[in-house]
């Protein structure tokens, strides 16, 4: 299990948040929340998408390079189960990662809006990352 939760982890974060501009709707936000999420979570993301929407992402590029260099990080998705606003900038975001038919226990993190941008927060990759027992320095600040 902890060698699942390693290659997850990993990537985890090659994902990238997407995400548009804040309209203000619930659905709208919903979806741009959960559309950050699995970009963020998918194999398939660049390494610079990933970081674009990271919440301060740039402060965690060399941590999402790691991951985005191991060839089972590419099939990892996720898939959100719900989103909660937390009022204007913040929502509580429930989801399942996956590595082909394996899946890591479900999660709970948080999505944070910056400059009208819905992004993972960076306290929900951190969370990830300490399943495997260590914890990069960006996580400390």
């Amino acid at each position: 299990m902890r060698r699942l939760a390693l290659i997850l982890v990993a990537a985890l974060a090659l994902a990238g948040c997407g995400g548009g501009g804040g309209g203000g709707h619930k659905s709208s936000d919903t979806a741009q929340i959960t559309s950050a999420y699995e970009k963020f979570f998918s194999g398939k993301t660049s390494v610079s998408e990933r970081v674009a929407l990271l919440q301060n992402g740039s402060e965690f590029k060399s941590v999402i390079e790691q991951f985005a260099s191991n060839p089972l990080a590419k099939n990892v998705t996720t898939t959100v189960s719900s989103v909660t606003l937390q009022g204007a900038n913040k929502a509580k975001v429930v989801y399942v990662v996956k590595l082909g038919g394996a899946a890591l226990p479900q999660q709970t993190g948080a999505a944070v809006r910056q400059n009208g941008t819905w992004k993972v927060a960076d306290a929900s990759l951190c969370k990830l990352v300490a399943l495997q027992g260590s914890t990069p320095s960006a996580c400390k600040s």
